[in-house]
Parts: C-alpha cells; structure tokens; sequence
C-alpha cells in the first residue's frame, strides 16, 4: 500500500490502459473519472506523438498536460496546444544517429514538429500508422526537411533480438548523449539525453505542488521504468517483463484484465 494519499496518476498507454486492439475498456474510464472527481490529478505519459495522443487524452477526459514523446514533450491540450517542455534532438547528432541506423537496415521513423517523415515504407510503418491513424509523409532523405531538430527518433522491426543487439550496440555509443529506450519489443526510441517520462512527470508535479511520495505510476515497458521508479508507489502491470515487476512495488493485473483501472481502485478510490 502507498505511504500516503495518492495526488497524481501517471498512465502508460499502450499495453497499460489500452489493449492490443487500442482499445481502452470502460472500466479504465470510469476509474479514471473517479480519480479526478476525488480531486487527483491523473495524466497520461507515453511515447506517442501529441496528434495521437489528444484523443486519447480527450477520450478519458483528461484536463491535465500531455506527455508525450517519452517525455521530450509536456504540451496543454484541453483549453490550449501551449507547449509547457520541450527539447529536441540537435541536427549533427540526429544525422549521426540515422546513419548509424541506415546501416542496420531497420525501419526509421522521425518526428519533427509533432509530423511522421521517413525515407522507406514497409509493412511494419503501415501497420503502426494504420493503428494509430497518423499521416506521414515519404521522403527521398530525412535531409529535405528544413530545420531538422527532432523530437525524437524511433527504429522498428519485427525481429526482436536484432532491436535488442541494436539497443545495446548504441547505447554504447550515445550513453552521454541520448536517452534509449523500448517502447514494444519491437520498437527502438531515440530521444534528448534530458528527456524521460519520469523528468517530465516530476516537472508537472513541481507545478501542482505535489511530492515524489504522492506519485503513482502505471506501467508495462522498458520505458516506463523511469517514472515507475521515480514514483512514491510504482505498479508495473501484470503483462510487463520480469525486470519491471522487480523494479515495481506492486504488481497488477494485465491490460486485458484491466489491471490499471485495478490499481486505481485499489489505491486511490478505496
């Protein structure tokens, strides 16, 4: 059990609050309008692009901050698209980084003003932008795009063990440089060495006054170890990788048993 009273719910989206048909249960939105009428704030903090996410945010009627980006961006979307935290990539490193990438023959994926740009379609891209209902747009070299600062940088593909050897390999390289992250099994995130959920999330918190202690964070990938750690009561879901459970202090339910909106009623609403 938590320390103290919860104040803020921080949410993973994908695989935590909704399941693998992006779906998200009426049990999580109804948990989720409990929380916030009991005067708790509950936010949702993912790698996903903000375009993504303001539907999802609007879905569960969400009035906090977005964060997205894996935290490299902390964006109002419910009066307001005001950007409250952003860092981007610098354009040598990016270039160094996309050619290390090109290298390994894996999909690229670049964000730069909340837009998709890559330089090869594949069906693993059409499956991720189908699901997601993101544009994006081809290019003939992530050169073409003017100001290219970007928020982050994503490599994909379906063969785990090569993701796994890729993360490794560059996290050698880029360890005081980027913050490296899996979202899936199957997706590599590249992002600002300052940026994390767990930064971001201690950023909003600060604003509203509230404690690392009055934290709970929900959770189910490599990404979401930042702020389950950071937070006063971290919960990694019931489908998450041995090391996150161990790194948690409670382990719920799976996202198809609802095991977030569990957590909420167990520990906020009870």
């Amino acid at each position: 059990m938590p320390n103290k009273v919860i104040k803020l719910i921080a949410l993973d989206i994908d695989g935590t609050i909704m399941n693998k048909n992006y779906r998200i249960s009426n049990r999580i939105k109804h948990a989720v309008e409990k929380a916030i009428k009991k005067g708790v704030y509950v936010l949702v903090a993912t790698g996903r692009m903000y375009s993504a996410t303001v539907p999802i945010g609007l879905e569960l009627g969400l009035k906090t901050p977005l964060v997205v980006y894996q935290g490299s961006m902390v964006r109002e979307f419910y009066k307001s698209d005001d950007i409250l935290l952003h860092h981007m990539i610098n354009s040598e490193l990016s270039y160094q980084l996309v050619e290390d990438l090109r290298k390994e023959n894996i999909q690229i994926n670049v964000y730069c003003d909340d837009k998709l740009y890559t330089e090869s379609d594949s069906p693993m891209l059409q499956e991720y932008v189908t699901r997601r209902k993101i544009p994006f747009q081809e290019l003939e070299s992530f050169g073409d795009i003017k100001n290219f600062l970007p928020t982050k940088i994503m490599a994909m593909d379906p063969d785990i063990t090569k993701v796994d050897a890729i993360k490794q390999k560059l996290q050698e390289k880029y360890s005081d440089k980027l913050n490296i992250t899996k979202s899936t099994d199957y997706f590599l995130e590249f992002v600002d060495i300052k940026c994390s959920k767990a930064g971001a999330i201690l950023f909003l918190a600060e604003r509203w006054g509230i404690q690392q202690h009055e934290i709970m964070a929900v959770g189910d990938q490599d990404n979401d170890r930042g702020m389950i750690e950071i937070a006063g009561f971290g919960i990694a879901m019931g489908n998450s990788h041995n090391d996150l459970k161990q790194a948690a202090d409670y382990v719920t339910d799976t996202v198809d048993n609802d095991g977030a909106a569990l957590a909420i009623e167990k520990f906020v609403l009870s």
